[in-house]
C-alpha cells in the first residue's frame, strides 16, 4: 500500500487526525485574516503600516489589525502545546477535543469581537472567549505532567 501522508506512515498520528485539521483549518484562518487586515485596516487611511495603532476599539480597523496580532500572538503557542501533547501521548480523544474546543472559542473571539465593532460597543464577551481559548491551549499536555 502506498503511502499517502504522514498518517499513514506512522498510524500512531492518525488518532490526531481531527487535531490536525483544526490546526490546518487554523493556519489557514490566520492566513486569510493576514490577508483581510489590508482592505479592513489600511484602505481607509485610518491606520498606517508600520506605526502605532490609531483609535480605539470603536474601530473596525482598529479591531482588524488587534484581532490578527492576537492571532499571529496565540496560535504558536496553540500548535506547540498541540504537538507536545500528541509527543506526550495524551489521549487523542481529550486531545482533540480540546482542539475543537479551542478552535470554536477562537472563531467565538472573532465573530463577538467585529459584532461588537459593528454594534458600536466598546466591550463585550471577546475577553471571555478568548480566555476560554487560552484555557483550551493550557489543558492540552496538562494531563502528561502526572507522568514526570
Amino acid at each position: 500500500m502506498p503511502i499517502r501522508s504522514l498518517l499513514d506512515a506512522v498510524p500512531y498520528l492518525a488518532a490526531y487526525d481531527t487535531s490536525f485539521v483544526v490546526l490546518a483549518a487554523l493556519s489557514l484562518v490566520v492566513l486569510i485574516r493576514n490577508f483581510a487586515t489590508a482592505p479592513l485596516a489600511y484602505a481607509s487611511e485610518e491606520q498606517v503600516p508600520g506605526m502605532p495603532l490609531q483609535h480605539d476599539h470603536s474601530k473596525l480597523s482598529f479591531r482588524a489589525i488587534r484581532t490578527y496580532a492576537n492571532s499571529a500572538e496565540t496560535f504558536p503557542a496553540f500548535g506547540w502545546a498541540l504537538l507536545v501533547a500528541i509527543i506526550a501521548g495524551a489521549s487523542p480523544l481529550l486531545v482533540n477535543w480540546l482542539a475543537a474546543l479551542y478552535r470554536a472559542w477562537r472563531l467565538a473571539f472573532w465573530v463577538v469581537y467585529y459584532t461588537a465593532a459593528l454594534a458600536r460597543l466598546r466591550a463585550g464577551p471577546e475577553p471571555w472567549c478568548s480566555w476560554l481559548g487560552c484555557c483550551s491551549t493550557l489543558s492540552l499536555p496538562a494531563p502528561q505532567f502526572g507522568r514526570f
